[in-house]
């Protein structure tokens, strides 16, 4: 059942579902990540190069994020919760199936491909719930939902480690089958939500189909300064098929509905617009060189640690040490500090030059201290940018957007992933060591940074929000003055009404 609410709630069954996503993330991204602790053992059973064993890996965490077109086409088609629950039984079979592995290629198509596209089910609609029911508190709800990645990888590698020990790494896969189960039990909280379009004012119509949304005033596309396409007519966030995508336009006291548009056309429209719009450009392009960047040491740390000799129990947890990091960055960066001049995007381009720095200077670490000293610190920086990213890119596009805005994201990060850690294991391959590997995983997020900090030097409404430079209020529509009502002893702004001929 499809709740109806004037605003995002803030709290209530928010915090709901900010505990399934955390268990979603901690079950598929938690997972997926943590996979790093079977290199050693795929790459000595199938007598493959550190460069083939690193795709097994690769293939499984950029399906997760590029499978976003399918995630957000189907949570649109069917609901996002639903969906989601497909997608934890799909990753358990997935492992089931890698149980059985006998090449490679094999652990491609089980490992990569099938458990990558139903942890993409799961995790891509579940992103975006978070943004739909917070609003003043979206940045601290981020944090704590996607806290569930670390706290997830966290928990994991010892574990694996563990059960490697015990019942090999086939037997540990089929315990890990159990585990993605746990996704489909908690993507049954994710309860759709509808929120309205801007209110209509005392003049509007009601339309004419009451399911539909009312179009009163400019859409938030416009509001922002995107380009238009229309294509924030459509089903209610979360909720599944809808029959009428209509939308009452006041005209004269009349209203029209056109045509109705099919999930795929009206994602692919507002891609079109946001593809249009420089600041999420610059930010994809950003977020883009951080996910080459950032995946490099979660993949190869563990290897690289055995490679310096260190223990196998220990090596593993320096994965964990990098979470542990990781979930106190995406804490800690809902809480940080904003002032009139230095905001969000500030906070990012910051966090991402210093995980970049770190990198680079990894290769002076070489012993169990300063490999677990940089883990720590790399994970609290990647961490924080990660959950500012997500942040930004809501100021950036509004709720009306978020999810194909975080989609297409995501599947451009996706590749990204997808050619980071191989590109290290054949640097490896090729110089036997892991110090080239590890510099181009902080040349990555460095660029990044300084493509993020273009954003500063455009005239953009929405980075002025973002980035804490003053901005003059918009002009009013049509020459129009808002009005001004009494609500809760505060002055608040009514709509403008916009007459349109259709």
């Amino acid at each position: 059942m499809t709740v109806r609410y004037t605003k995002p709630l803030d709290g209530g069954w928010g915090w709901a579902v900010v505990l399934a996503v955390f268990v979603i993330c901690a079950c598929t991204m938690g997972v997926t990540r943590s996979f790093g602790v079977f290199f050693i053992e795929f790459t000595a059973q199938f007598n493959q190069p550190a460069t083939s064993t690193s795709w097994v890996i690769s293939v499984a965490m950029a399906i997760t994020f590029g499978g976003a077109i399918f995630g957000g086409m189907f949570g649109t088609m069917f609901g996002f919760r639903p969906v989601a629950m497909v997608g934890g039984v799909l990753a358990a079979v997935g492992c089931i199936l890698t149980s059985f592995a006998g090449s490679i290629v094999h652990l491609y198509l089980t490992t990569g491909v099938l458990t990558g596209f139903g942890s993409s089910l799961a995790f891509i609609p579940s992103m975006s719930m978070v943004g739909k029911y917070f609003d003043k508190k979206r940045a601290i709800a981020n944090g704590i939902a996607f806290s569930g990645v670390s706290v997830g990888n966290i928990v994991f590698p010892p574990v694996f480690t563990y059960l490697i020990e015990e019942y090999g790494w086939r037997g540990s896969f089929l315990i890990a089958a159990g585990v993605m189960l746990n996704i489909t039990a908690f993507a049954a909280l994710l309860r759709p939500i509808q929120l309205p379009m801007p209110t209509p004012g005392p003049d509007t119509q009601a339309p004419a189909n009451p399911n539909a949304p009312y179009r009163n005033g400019p859409s938030d596309a416009e509001q922002r300064g995107l380009p238009r396409d229309d294509s924030e007519i459509g089903p209610p966030t979360g909720a599944g098929p809808a029959d009428d995508m209509k939308v009452a336009i006041v005209s004269n006291g009349k209203s029209a509905t056109p045509t109705p548009r099919s999930p795929g056309k009206m994602i692919l429209a507002q891609w079109k617009s946001l593809l249009a719009y420089i600041p999420f450009v610059c930010l994809t392009i950003s977020v883009f060189l951080l996910g080459f960047g950032f995946f490099i040491p979660i993949v190869h740390m563990a290897p690289r640690a055995r490679y310096l000799g260190i223990e196998q129990y220990q090596a593993a947890f320096l994965i964990s040490m990098i979470s542990i990091g990781d979930v106190v960055g995406r804490i800690a960066s809902g809480l940080l500090p904003t002032f009139r001049r230095f905001r969000l995007l500030h906070w990012y381009i910051l966090a991402m030059l210093g995980m970049g720095t770190t990198s680079l200077l990894s290769p002076l670490a070489n012993t169990y201290a300063t490999l677990a000293t940089y883990s720590v610190f790399y994970g609290i920086l990647g961490g924080a940018s990660m959950s500012i990213s997500l942040t930004v890119l809501a100021e950036l596009v509004g709720p009306a957007r978020l999810s194909n805005a975080m989609g297409l994201m995501t599947l451009l990060m996706s590749v990204a992933i997808l050619g980071g850690p191989p590109v290290a294991g054949a640097l490896y391959d090729a110089t036997q060591n892991y110090n080239m590997s590890f510099i181009v995983a902080g040349c990555a997020p460095v660029l990044g940074g300084l493509v993020a900090a273009i954003m500063l030097c455009l005239g953009d409404e929405n980075v002025r929000r973002v980035s804490g430079r003053e901005s003059s209020p918009p002009d009013p529509v049509n020459g129009a003055r808002p009005s001004v009502v009494k609500s809760d002893d505060k002055e608040v702004l009514k709509p403008f009404a916009i007459e349109t001929s259709v």
